[in-house]
């Protein structure tokens, strides 16, 4: 992976040029031009322009050691999380569900009870 090819390629999908990329990362002009020469850079500089760009350059190295065995990790932990919190909107669900029978089921208690007072009302 060319990442400063990379780079390049959304500059000018973004309508970047090399001076004003420059500008924004407090690097000159021709030290962007070589950084879309170069094949890798250092983390700040990733960045920088990630920030400028709006686009994660990291993002390219993730199938690369470490980061391979972080995300993995991370996804890991995500999935046990979002395993977690479908259970427990499961277990809410069914609470909900539960509630509602039971308002139901007093609902017609009461409806029962207010025709039992109203016959004994009618019969005195």
């Amino acid at each position: 992976m060319n990442i400063g090819e990379k780079i390049k390629e959304i500059a000018d999908k973004k309508n970047f040029s090399q001076k004003m990329i420059g500008d924004l990362i407090n690097e000159s002009q021709q030290s962007v031009g070589n950084d879309y020469k170069k094949l890798s850079l250092s983390i700040d500089k990733l960045l920088a322009y990630s920030s400028v760009l709006n686009h994660n350059f990291i993002q390219y190295y993730y199938n690369e050691e470490p980061f391979k065995t972080y995300r993995e990790e991370e996804n890991k932990d995500y999935q046990n999380e979002i395993n977690f919190l479908k259970l427990q909107l499961s277990q809410t669900n069914q609470t909900i569900i539960i509630q509602g029978e039971t308002i139901q089921t007093q609902k017609e208690l009461i409806s029962t009870q207010r025709a039992l007072i109203e016959s004994l009302s009618t019969t005195k």
